[in-house]
């Protein structure tokens, strides 16, 4: 079976990487990060672009060439970096009520 074009796209990118391009000159686009790198729905994707949001946690940066959006691959990097993971819901409903308390008395 042939491959998808995103997955032809992720490949050469990954290749680019590992032969010493830096990940800041690779872009992708919306189509190879969205559900491939980024498990998320591409209308997902576009609403976190107008909230700020993805998946509860801020959205990566994104570049925008004339009408197509694209993804640094440093971004789409460091934001699967930083996304919190936890093993169940009950964990991650702990570490949200944490961060909340956290904050509250960071105001306080």
């Amino acid at each position: 079976m042939p491959k998808k074009k995103s997955e032809e796209i992720l490949d050469n990118a990954f290749r680019l990487y590992q032969q010493g391009y830096s990940p800041e000159l690779i872009e992708l686009p919306e189509s190879a990060v969205f559900p491939s790198l980024i498990p998320a729905a591409p209308s997902t994707a576009r609403k976190s672009r107008v909230t700020g949001m993805l998946l509860g946690e801020p959205a990566p940066r994104f570049v925008r060439r004339g009408r197509n959006v694209r993804y640094r691959l440093s971004d789409v990097l460091a934001w699967l970096s930083e996304v919190d993971t936890q093993r169940s819901t009950a964990e991650a409903f702990i570490a949200k009520q944490s961060l909340e308390a956290a904050l509250n008395l960071s105001i306080e």
